[in-house]
């Protein structure tokens, strides 16, 4: 999968950029809703809720037909349409207030069937399957570490250069949507952003009640891990299960049939004990030899995924305070420290240490 691989339904990019199903269509809403004053709010509010959508998407280079329903579109169209969305509207930071703008409700039947689980872990775990379906370029994983619950965010593929755009709307959006369900009981300890702080940092701060912060491992939501449990109000199994038959019948999905995601999705479950090719195939339902060819196909190999995968723990045990490069290259299936350092400075350019005292250095300017 790469940036021009059709594998984005139309319907869910829509919901992106057709905020009238949500925007109640007065200036003075608008300015109180976003937390921004416009020098011309009119102006905005017709471009944010009138881009004439035949121009929009023919400008990406996409079939544009009202209710299309079984058309896909590439990261290449994606970022097209956002960068004609933030050179229309001058606002670099546009993911902060569209963010703000989403509601519950915007997201439709995906949101409807994520706020009616019995808990915030089972919410979060439903948004992470969504966004594997309905965007697979990004994904987002919940976890648990000790005292703290974590709900992150990374790029399968790279957004650049309007990765902003997708984390800050994501990052608003469901942080507001965790107020919703909360209310004023609890209190995430923070925000994370894997980037350097924009030029537009301090509108950030005006959207998050607890504290922002930059340059950090990874871009993440974080609070107190017994929110995992916290039961929803909206709880409803019935609805849940309606919600995401309805959602899945009207907006049919290719991310389940991307042999590589499936293939590092796989590869993950098995972290410390890796499988081997031919075990990976059959666990995906395929002779090794056709999961060879299907990858040759799509551009990779079985020892490009596994590097992408093993790299990425790598990392995340590092930004998680792990210090043994012994254990961890145990733990990657490498045969001794020497073979992993090699192999991680291929990776990142820097040899293991040197990648440990640089977050080490961050984590103390933090």
């Amino acid at each position: 999968m790469d940036t021009t691989t059709l594998c984005i339904p139309l319907a869910h990019i829509q919901t992106y950029f057709d905020l009238r199903k949500s925007i109640i269509a007065q200036v003075d809403w608008l300015e109180k809703r976003s937390q921004l004053k416009f020098h011309n709010p009119h102006e905005l509010l017709e471009l944010i809720i009138g881009l004439n959508p035949e121009q929009f998407y023919q400008k990406a280079g996409i079939d544009y037909r009202t209710n299309v329903s079984h058309c896909f579109i590439s990261v290449e169209q994606c970022l097209s349409l956002v960068d004609q969305a933030i050179s229309a509207l001058e606002m670099p930071y546009l993911g902060l207030a569209m963010g703000n703008l989403m509601t519950i409700s915007h997201h439709g039947m995906a949101g409807v069937a994520a706020v009616t689980q019995p808990n915030l872990g089972r919410c979060l775990e439903t948004i992470s399957r969504f966004c594997h379906e309905l965007f697979p370029p990004l994904a987002m994983m919940p976890r648990v570490e000790g005292k703290e619950g974590i709900f992150a965010m990374t790029e399968n593929i790279s957004l650049a250069p309007y990765s902003h755009f997708f984390y800050e709307l994501n990052m608003v959006s469901f942080y507001n949507i965790f107020l919703h369900l909360v209310g004023g009981e609890h209190e995430l300890s923070c925000v994370d952003f894997s980037y350097p702080e924009p030029a537009w940092g301090h509108i950030y701060r005006r959207y998050f009640r607890c504290p922002v912060r930059f340059n950090q491992a990874e871009t993440c939501l974080r609070g107190s891990a017994s929110l995992e449990f916290y039961e929803l109000p909206l709880a409803n199994r019935l609805m849940a299960m309606s919600a995401e038959k309805t959602l899945f019948e009207n907006i049919p999905t290719r991310a389940i049939r991307l042999l590589p995601l499936r293939l590092r999705r796989l590869l993950l479950r098995y972290y410390g004990a890796f499988p081997s090719l031919e075990q990976a195939a059959s666990d995906l339902g395929m002779s090794g030899r056709t999961l060879r060819r299907k990858l040759a196909e799509d551009g990779t190999t079985y020892q490009q995924e596994l590097d992408q995968v093993r790299e990425k723990l790598a990392k995340e045990y590092f930004y998680r305070g792990g210090t043994s490069i012994t254990q961890l290259s145990i733990m990657l299936g490498f045969a001794d420290s020497s073979a992993f350092a090699k192999a991680f400075r291929r990776w990142t350019g820097l040899a293991p240490t040197a990648f440990l005292e640089q977050q080490q250095m961050s984590d103390i300017s933090n």
